[in-house]
């Protein structure tokens, strides 16, 4: 099978999941049901890494008493092998579409004004389907050169805005409801375990499952602290009641700091590289749907799958992108309820593992 997986280790596969988790959690949210309760949105995050840190140690385990390298290999010895993956395979795409959705609107709406939605879809298509074709030691390796430049830009957008960051602005923090904080945490599931997920749909590449759980451990965690970090900082510069109405806060956030600083021009600089990180980061998630796709269905190529699940993601974002009250109601149940798709087949995946037979190469 010509599944362009490759070779790569630790640092790379680190590198990956960590921009995945801070785009995830940064950039996949719906700001309108993140703060319906309050300005929490980092502690729903701190909360939702957790709960996809212990996902993922749990399939390792599993992983390592059944025997088997990656997510295919527990999803195979299942009699309903094809019902199992299809939920996981629409979670990785609907988090590859969440980004690119935030950013498509951020570009045509406050950059590029005169641009129609079909032209800026048109543009990330061919970007999109090369990286996803590429495979993943070019996704991997991508992500390990690109990340000292990416932590550099956020870090210089977190500090320039010091002046703007109010502590006050983040109340009121709804911990008399901890039944919402950990129901929106939930519904972050899809944003928060997608890189964790995609790293085990990839993780024959890896050098052993040992490299693989600590290059996830260490990407997750990085990405994570990144992401809620990030999420305080935008709590300090507007109200929840501000964060509602916004779509793309942290484009706001860097226009904030433009107009207490002119001679700043951090907004369009540090967008656009951002948008390089989530092409990236959607590439990774639809090359591991590919993969899982590939192998649970029989698929001798990745690349015509990554063709059409990569055509199938910008064609929804376009179809969802017209703001209508149907869409905007698609989306809401999207951002609430997609964490079924995660939560209904692992716990059929994880089910009673068999202990495998003792052998020289097991660690």
């Amino acid at each position: 099978m010509n599944l362009r997986i490759g070779a790569f280790g630790r640092q790379e596969s680190a590198a990956m999941v960590l921009i995945a988790a801070f785009f995830g959690g940064c950039f996949g949210m719906d700001s309108c049901v993140l703060h319906e309760h309050g300005n929490a949105s980092w502690i729903v995050q701190i909360i939702a890494t957790v709960q996809a840190l212990l996902l993922f140690e749990g399939t390792v385990w599993v992983l390592r008493v059944r025997g088997g390298n990656d997510l295919s290999a527990l999803i195979g010895k299942s009699r309903f092998k094809k019902t199992l993956a299809a939920p996981l395979i629409l979670a990785l795409a609907l988090a590859a579409m969440q980004p690119l959705e935030q950013f498509l609107f951020t570009m045509t709406q406050y950059v590029f004004t005169d641009s129609k939605q079909v032209t800026a879809c048109l543009y990330l298509l061919p970007s999109l389907f090369l990286l996803t074709a590429l495979g993943a030691e070019t996704l991997v390796r991508t992500a390990r050169i690109l990340l000292p430049i990416m932590l550099l830009s956020i870090i210089a957008a977190l500090l320039s805005g010091i002046g703007q960051y109010h502590l006050y602005r983040i109340h009121p923090i709804p911990l008399r409801d901890p039944f919402g904080i950990f129901s929106l945490a939930g519904a972050a599931q899809v944003r928060a375990a997608a890189p964790l997920i995609a790293l085990l749909c990839i993780g024959e590449g890896t050098q052993d499952r040992m490299a693989m759980r600590s290059a996830g451990r260490i990407g997750a965690i990085a990405g994570g602290l990144l992401a809620t970090a990030s999420l305080f900082a935008l709590s300090m510069t507007f109200t929840y009641t501000q964060l509602q109405d916004m779509p793309s806060p942290f484009y706001r956030m860097l226009v904030e700091v433009r107009a207490e600083n002119p001679t700043l021009r951090l907004d369009r600089a540090v967008l656009f590289l951002w948008l390089g990180g989530a092409i990236l980061t959607a590439a990774f998630y639809l090359y591991a749907a590919s993969v899982l796709f590939a192998k649970t269905f029989g698929v001798r190529d990745v690349r015509p799958v990554a063709l059409c699940l990569s055509g199938i993601a910008i064609t929804l974002i376009l179809v969802l992108y017209y703001n209508s009250e149907t869409t905007a109601m698609i989306l809401k149940m999207l951002y609430r309820y997609a964490w079924v798709l995660i939560s209904v087949p692992f716990p059929l995946i994880l089910l009673k593992p068999k202990r495998r037979k003792p052998c020289a190469a097991s660690y």
